[in-house]
Parts: C-alpha cells; structure tokens; sequence
C-alpha cells in the first residue's frame, strides 16, 4: 500500500514540475519572442493526469492489478506515461537547451 501511495506521489511531482516549466517557458519565450511551444506541457500534463488518476484507482482499491489485462494496463498507465515524460523532455530541450550547448566564458 505504501509503495502505491509513493508512486501516486511521484506521479503528481511531475505534474507540478510540467506546470511550473510551463510557467516558465511562458515567460522565458515571451521575452526571447519564441513561438509558444510550451503549450505542449499542457498536452503532456493531460496524459499525466490518465496515468495518475489510474494510479489512483489502483491504490484506492477500485481496481485490482491482479484481475486487470495487462493490456488495459499498459495502455491506461505505462502508456501515457512514457508519452507525456518523453513529450516534456522534448518540449524542455527546445527551450532551455542553450542551458547546455552556451559555451562558457573564463
């Protein structure tokens, strides 16, 4: 029960952290005059939300892992999961990929 528990946390950290660097993609493109790509980490936050709300009904007891087809799980869980973490890690390396390649100054 309380690895589930922990996992439904985790699940609602990357929540946060897609609002918060959407937030501040928001401000950083609006300075820089980038298109609005950080839409995107709304459209990533949505399949977080599919995953963290199937996370909970696992750990509330609504479902049971047990009697669910592995297939309803992987595509209700893993699925959206995978593909709004690898969307967002996208979406983050188009803004703040000049974190990484700005060559540094002695």
């Amino acid at each position: 029960m309380i690895t589930s528990l922990l996992g439904s946390f985790g699940i609602l950290t990357i929540i946060i952290l897609f609002f918060v660097l959407a937030k501040l993609s928001q401000r950083f493109g609006a300075v820089i005059k980038m298109p609005p790509i950080y839409r995107h980490y709304y459209l990533a936050l949505i399949f977080v939300a599919t995953s963290y709300v199937t996370n909970l009904s696992f750990v509330v007891g609504l479902a049971s892992v047990d009697n669910t087809p592995a297939w309803i799980l992987i595509t209700a869980y893993y699925l959206p999961l995978t593909i709004s973490v690898t969307w967002g890690l996208i979406i983050t390396w188009r803004y703040w990929n000049w974190l990484v390649t700005e060559p540094s100054n002695p």
